[in-house]
């Protein structure tokens, strides 16, 4: 009986080990879902060189939001103007670079949108994240720190706007957005290779409400 009882006993060790070591250390703990992993990834776990290289860096600035009102329809004209970086090696190997802006945790949220699709269109609430599609946007070459770096630059508008009961109302809360002074849109870049999806990188900025 007591044999059992440790056999048994070593089975279920040996079973939680196994688990453990099931987690994929390229991916962190996070699930792919087909556009990167929903987390960081693990820092203590070394990138291989084709994860590396296919990291985007972010340069970002502090993003302006004109806004004004128009009878009762309130309007915030978001100047999206970002900066992703990649080594010349990367952006070689790459087919498509992703960017994804969440405005959950700023005050635009629930705001209808519209921005400028592929074709020059207008497009209501959605934005393409494939920087393919993106036409607002510049390619060129760069040297940091004596390193072979390609710069995307995407500069688009995005237009928000809400129709109120009344002027007063729509221009009250017009003014709740100039006084807000700590809102942060949130970034995400991953890049895609030869039937991959590298992980990704986050960023935030302040955005800036003016008049």
């Amino acid at each position: 009986m007591k044999l059992f009882i440790t056999m048994l006993f070593a089975a279920v060790v040996i079973a939680g080990c196994t688990k453990n070591d099931a987690v994929n250390p390229q991916t962190g703990k996070g699930t792919n879902t087909g556009g990167g992993t929903s987390t960081k990834p693990d820092t203590t776990v070394k990138l291989s060189h084709d994860d590396s290289i296919h990291l985007a860096t972010f340069k970002v600035n502090p993003q302006l939001v004109k806004t004004s009102v128009s009878g009762t329809n309130l309007i915030l004209k978001f100047n999206e103007n970002v900066d992703l970086l990649f080594t010349a090696e990367g952006f070689q190997k790459t087919s498509a670079v992703h960017l994804i802006e969440d405005f959950k945790n700023t005050m635009l949220t629930g705001f209808d949108f519209t921005t400028v699709a592929e074709g020059g269109n207008t497009t209501l609430n959605w934005v393409d994240d494939n920087l393919n599609n993106v036409i607002l946007k510049t390619v060129s070459d760069t040297v940091v720190n004596n390193v072979k770096m390609v710069k995307i630059n995407i500069h688009r508008p995005f237009t928000f706007f809400r129709v109120y009961g009344t002027n007063q109302a729509a221009l009250n809360q017009q003014a709740l957005f100039v006084q807000k002074k700590d809102d942060t849109v949130s970034f995400k870049s991953y890049s895609y290779y030869n039937q991959k999806n590298y992980l990704p990188t986050k960023s935030s900025a302040k955005l800036v409400y003016t008049k």
